[in-house]
């Protein structure tokens, strides 16, 4: 294991609590911080989809600035259950990160500043914070179904206005 890679592993554990990460979640944290993307990822269901979230963050923290991940991960599901429990991700890592909790949280925190982290969720029958399109320039975790994600995104969000 190389010292890339050890990292990656101690780190994702201080964030996640997570003892061994998948070589998948390796991967698309290598691809990340090398400038790369995903499109999609389609994982089968329990081998750890919402884990994007702290390795985002992870690459996001890593990069050089000009191979760092987008300012924004928007992660888009097609079952509001599932769109909850990223929510109940995003929002734990944002308040790890708030609270300066691991030394991992504590550079995260410093690496995203006075901007810190939006968290948002798009689903129907729960209010949208606003957060991903009042502060464009803060890093943002876009949560939601694919009508609430499309509409917000291609249709100027249902009456949300221009700006």
């Amino acid at each position: 294991m190389g010292a890339a890679e050890n990292r990656f592993d101690t780190e994702y554990r201080e964030l996640t609590g997570n003892d061994k990460p998948y070589p998948w979640q390796r991967r698309l944290y290598e691809r990340f911080v090398s400038g790369g993307s995903y499109d999609v990822l389609d994982i089968p269901t329990g081998l750890g989809k919402t884990s994007v979230i702290p390795i985002w963050l992870l690459a996001y923290l890593h990069a050089e600035p000009d191979r760092r991940p987008p300012m924004r991960l928007v992660y888009v599901v097609n079952r509001r259950t599932i769109v909850d429990q990223a929510t109940h991700v995003a929002e734990q890592r944002q308040q790890a990160i708030a609270d300066q909790a691991t030394d991992v949280a504590k550079r995260l925190h410093e690496k995203l500043g006075k901007d810190k982290l939006s968290v948002s969720t798009l689903r129907g029958a729960l209010a949208d914070n606003g957060n991903w399109r009042l502060a464009p320039h803060r890093p943002a975790i876009i949560i939601g179904t694919v009508d609430m994600i499309g509409s917000r995104l291609l249709f100027n969000a249902y009456r949300a206005g221009r700006w």
